[in-house]
């Protein structure tokens, strides 16, 4: 996806993340024009703040880039970062990108977590609930108040809550200290391990063990042995769902949606609730009506990265019409872009 310079206005979305950093340009129609990704853009996850800068530079760059166009051309921007969780983290961002992009002075900076929001509701206002490799939970009200879980989430959700649970299970099992549970011979086979003793300590070794991205991988082997019927996965995935709706039910409470007396949008992202017959998903819905009882829950059809286009394009005077929404979705690049 390559385009030539040109002089009409562009528009700057970007969501960063642990997994990946994906930048898209657009013009005020929602045609994206360019795209481009990188790593780990979270100043909590990527080895110093300053490498999580240059990842979503990178990815700014090459959106840019792919698009023909220098960041004078960029009429807005919406930045929604994961590790944008204090006053003091914003303020960092904006000293950095004031410092590496002192043109792009028609920004916003907030948490990833609110990019999903315009992905199944264009008004962008409702509550965002996304469960990938962890957990983000933001909302904006009906007079643009905001709140955002960050690092008040005190339950480990998302594939780190499903992969924590179901291993603490299994060890637990082993002692004799839990209840038997399918999901022992599911991870065992899962990490190519003969024994619980063995699988543990390769999880911990100080040297030659396993990496964060190695104990996750187990979260779909989890809700697949909860989908069979397993209670002790059934009882892991139904708490992950609660945890879900409780933080939902906080986040409309925060920012007027609760009392507002009118139907909540709720919208649902990230590859532990999009996947096909997801049990968290399932568990989530059931839970949350004693959280927010005029949720209106619904999946986002677009990844976060276009509802953060959506938000700088709606943040800067374009309307967020279906047919915006529309054309970005029409324009994205191939599956390929997003994948992890």
């Amino acid at each position: 996806m390559t385009h030539q310079a040109t002089a009409t206005a562009l528009y700057l979305g970007v969501d960063a993340g642990n997994s990946k950093t994906a930048a898209l340009v657009s013009t005020a129609s929602g045609e994206v024009v360019g795209a481009g990704r990188s790593g780990c853009g979270d100043i909590y996850g990527a080895p110093t703040p300053e490498a999580a800068v240059d990842a979503v530079m990178s990815a700014v760059g090459t959106a840019l880039g792919r698009a023909g166009a220098d960041p004078s051309a960029l009429a807005g921007a919406a930045f929604r970062l994961a590790g944008v969780d204090w006053p003091e983290d914003a303020a960092y961002w904006d000293d950095a990108l004031a410092r590496r992009q002192p043109s792009l002075v028609r920004r916003t900076i907030l948490n990833d977590g609110y990019a999903a929001i315009r992905c199944g509701e264009p008004s962008g206002i409702g509550v965002a609930i996304a469960a990938g490799t962890a957990a983000a939970i933001a909302a904006r009200g009906p007079s643009g108040e905001l709140w955002d879980m960050g690092w008040w989430g005190q339950h480990a959700m998302g594939a780190i809550g499903l992969a924590n649970d179901a291993l603490k299970a299994v060890f637990l099992a082993e002692l004799d200290l839990a209840p038997p549970t399918a999901l022992t011979q599911a991870l065992l086979t899962h990490y190519s391990r003969s024994t619980a003793e063995e699988l543990n300590h390769w999880l911990t070794a100080r040297e030659g063990g396993a990496g964060p991205r190695d104990r996750t991988s187990c979260a779909r082997v989890v809700t697949a042995v909860a989908k069979d019927g397993d209670p002790v996965a059934t009882d892991i995935v139904r708490a992950q769902g609660q945890h879900l709706a409780t933080y939902a039910g906080v986040a409309a409470r925060r920012t007027g949606l609760a009392t507002a007396g009118a139907p909540v949008s709720v919208v649902l992202s990230g590859s532990v609730l999009m996947a096909e017959g997801s049990p968290v998903a399932a568990a989530l819905l059931e839970e949350l009506p004693a959280h927010l009882p005029h949720a209106q829950p619904h999946r986002g059809a677009l990844p976060p990265v276009a509802g953060a286009l959506l938000d700088a394009l709606g943040e800067n005077g374009i309307t967020v019409t279906d047919g915006v929404t529309a054309r970005v979705a029409g324009s994205m690049p191939a599956k390929d872009f997003l994948a992890t």
